[in-house]
C-alpha cells in the first residue's frame, strides 16, 4: 500500500530551518524548558517550523522523533534503497521527493530496528512517552537489554503494563522520569519542548569525553609502549600471588615457570611511563587454582599477602634507584559468595596499608549476570568504598565448552561481550559504586569456533587467535564480515591456512564504541584494556574511538 497524507506533507514542510531559540516568539518568557530548546537547536537536534515559531507547545510526532534520533546518530550512511515496507503505510517515493531528510531518517530507523516494519508507522501521530522510550532504547542498541529488563527489573510505576523493559532503561539512563512516584503515564504525549529536553539529556551523556584510560601491561606489551604512554594509568602484570596453606608468596621472577614476572629492561618501561605522567601500578594476580579461597579464609594468609604487597611497593629497584609503583591493582579471580566476607576483610586491610603510603588501589571485579551462576564473591558496594578505581571485567561471557551443541550453529549465540549482559553488569555496578570510579573493561581476546561448510559446530572448545592473526583473517578477500544486532558485536567467518572454517567473535571500533556509549549513559566515562601488545591498531581494524 502506498499513500501519504496531507498531514505528512505539512509536517515535511514544517521542519525547515535551524534557528537560535531566542528567535522563536512562541517560547514563553521564563520557560523552564527554554534553555533546553535553545541547546537542542544549537546542537542541531531540532528545528523550528519557521523563522519565529518553534512549536513549543505542539505535540512531538513520531516522524519528528525518528528524525531527531537520526540527527543524533554518528554512524555510517544507510543504503539509499528504500527499506520502508508497505505495511508501514508510508509512500517512500513521495517522502523521498518531498523531504530527503525524513526519508533518510525513517530508512535508518528501519535498517537499525528502531521501528517495526509489520505495522503502520503513523508518522503524524503524536508520540507517546512509552513509544519514545522504546524508540530511543532501540536506537541506542539496547533492545536486548530491554528484553532482559522486562524479566528482571521491578519498576515503581503501577501504570506500566507494556514495554516495561524499554521504560526501565529509559528511566535508568535519565531520559525521563515518572509523572509521579508511582506513575509513568506511558500513553501520554509529550510536547516538542519536553521532547527536546529529554533527548538533550541523552545527547549530552553520549557526547561526554573519556575521563580516564587504563591498560594492562604484560611481558609481550612492549610493542604498544607508545600507546601506554597516552594512558592515565598502567598496571604491570609483573607478579603472581600464591598460597600453599602455610606461606603466601608474591612471585616477581620467572622461577618455577612464573610468567607474571618483572622483565629485563623494565626500567626503560617505567621511565618512559613516568616521563609521560602515567601512573604505574603493580598488578597482583591470583585465582582459585593458586589458593585464593584458602588464603582469604586465613587471617595469617591475608596478613602475609598484604605484607608482601606493601614490601613490593616500597623496596628500591636497583636499576631505577627508587620504587617504580604508584599503587597496586588487585586481580583476584574466580571468587564466589563464600569468599565475599573474607575478601572484604582483606581489602579493608590492604586499602588502609596502601593509602597509608600515599598510593592508590585499583580492584578488578567480575560482572554480574542475569542467568546462571557467576563469580559472586565481589561486594561491589564495599569494594567501591575501599578502592580508588574499580575495573569491571565485562567480557569473556562466551561458552568454553559446547559438547552438547555439536552439529548446531549455537556458536552464533556465544558473543564474548553481548550488550544485554554488559548493560546489566554496568547498571548493577553503577548503582553500588560511584560511576566516577568505575572503568569499563575491554578485552582483546578473540574467540573462534571451527565450523563445517554448512556453518555447524565441529569442535567442542574454542580457538583464541591472537590479534595479529585476526587482522590477517579479516583482510582475506573471502572472509565474511557481520554485525549481530542482538548482541551489538562484530563477527566474521573465515578460513585458516589449512582450509578449515571458523566463526569468530571479535571486538571492532563499532562494538567498543557501542559499549562505551552505553557506559556513558550510566555516568561511566573511564575504560580499561586487556591487554597492551594485543590491542587492534591496524588501518582497517582498530579501537580508535577509545585509543586515539
Amino acid at each position: 500500500m502506498k499513500k501519504i497524507t496531507a498531514l505528512l506533507v505539512s509536517l515535511i514542510l514544517s521542519l525547515s530551518l535551524t534557528l537560535p531559540a531566542a528567535a522563536y516568539s512562541d517560547i514563553p518568557a521564563g520557560s523552564a524548558l527554554g534553555s533546553e530548546v535553545e541547546r537542542a537547536v544549537s546542537a542541531g537536534l531540532m528545528k523550528g517550523y519557521s523563522d519565529t515559531r518553534f512549536g513549543y507547545s505542539d505535540s512531538m510526532t513520531r516522524m519528528q522523533f525518528v528524525t531527531v534520533l537520526s540527527r543524533m546518530a554518528d554512524r555510517t550512511a544507510v543504503s539509499k534503497a528504500s527499506l520502508i515496507t508497505p505495511e508501514m503505510g508510508v509512500d517512500a517515493d513521495a517522502l523521498a521527493a518531498r523531504s530527503p531528510e525524513f526519508y533518510a531518517a525513517l530508512n535508518r530507523a528501519v535498517a537499525e530496528d528502531i521501528v517495526d516494519t509489520s505495522v503502520s508507522f503513523r508518522p503524524n501521530d503524536p508520540i507517546t512517552r512509552g513509544e519514545m522510550a522504546e524508540m530511543l532504547v532501540r536506537f541506542l542498541g539496547l533492545k536486548g537489554a530491554a528484553q532482559l529488563a522486562e524479566r528482571n527489573i521491578q519498576l515503581p510505576f503501577t501504570d506500566v503494563t507494556r514495554g516495561k523493559g524499554y521504560i526501565a532503561i529509559a528511566y535508568d539512563i535519565g531520559m525521563t522520569r515518572g509523572t509521579s512516584a508511582s506513575t509513568f503515564a506511558p500513553n501520554a504525549t509529550a510536547t516538542r519542548a519536553q521532547a527536546a529536553a529529554m533527548l538533550l539529556r541523552i545527547h549530552d551523556k553520549l557526547e561526554q569525553e573519556l575521563s580516564f584510560s587504563h591498560g594492562f601491561y604484560a611481558i609481550s606489551s612492549r610493542s604498544q609502549l607508545d600507546l601506554a604512554r597516552k594512558m592515565d594509568a598502567v598496571s604491570a602484570g609483573w607478579s603472581r600471588l600464591t598460597w600453599d596453606g602455610t606461606t603466601a608468596l608474591l612471585a616477581t621472577t620467572s622461577a618455577n615457570q612464573n610468567e607474571f614476572c618483572i622483565p629485563s629492561g623494565y626500567q626503560d618501561v617505567v621511565t618512559s611511563l613516568h616521563k609521560n605522567n602515567v601512573r604505574l601500578h603493580l598488578n597482583v594476580y591470583m585465582d582459585t587454582s593458586g589458593g585464593a579461597a584458602d588464603l582469604l579464609a586465613s587471617a595469617d594468609g591475608r596478613k602475609q599477602a598484604i605484607d608482601q604487597i606493601i614490601h613490593e611497593l616500597t623496596i628500591t629497584y636497583r636499576a631505577l634507584g627508587a620504587n617504580p609503583y604508584d599503587g597496586v591493582t588487585l586481580d583476584l579471580e574466580g571468587l564466589r559468595a563464600a569468599q565475599r566476607d573474607s575478601y572484604n576483610a582483606f581489602l579493608q586491610e590492604l586499602s588502609t596499608a596502601v593509602h597509608g603510603l600515599g598510593k592508590t588501589l585499583y580492584v578488578c571485579v567480575a560482572p554480574v549476570l542475569t542467568t546462571g551462576s557467576y563469580f559472586d564473591g565481589y561486594d561491589y558496594a564495599t569494594i567501591g568504598t575501599l578502592a580508588d578505581r574499580v575495573i569491571l571485567m565485562a567480557y569473556d561471557y562466551d561458552a568454553h565448552d559446547m559438547t552438547q551443541f555439536l552439529g548446531t550453529d549455537y556458536q552464533k549465540t556465544a558473543a564474548t561481550a553481548p550488550m544485554d549482559q554488559v548493560y546489566w553488569s554496568l547498571r548493577t555496578a553503577a548503582k553500588q559504586i560511584d560511576p566516577a570510579k568505575l572503568l569499563l573493561g575491554f578485552s582483546a581476546k578473540h574467540t573462534a569456533w571451527e565450523i563445517d561448510e554448512s556453518g555447524k559446530l565441529v569442535t567442542t572448545t574454542p580457538h583464541h587467535p591472537d590479534t595479529q592473526t585476526v587482522a590477517k583473517r579479516l583482510a582475506q578477500p573471502d572472509t565474511e564480515l557481520g554485525w549481530s544486532r542482538a548482541y551489538q558485536q562484530s563477527y566474521a567467518i573465515y578460513r585458516g591456512d589449512g582450509g578449515k572454517r571458523y566463526f569468530l567473535w571479535y571486538q571492532d571500533n563499532a562494538s567498543v564504541t557501542q559499549a562505551m556509549q552505553t557506559a556513558k549513559l550510566l555516568g561511566i566515562t573511564g575504560c580499561s584494556f586487556w591487554r597492551l601488545g594485543q590491542l587492534p591498531q591496524t588501518g582497517s581494524w582498530s579501537w580508535n574511538s577509545l585509543l586515539a
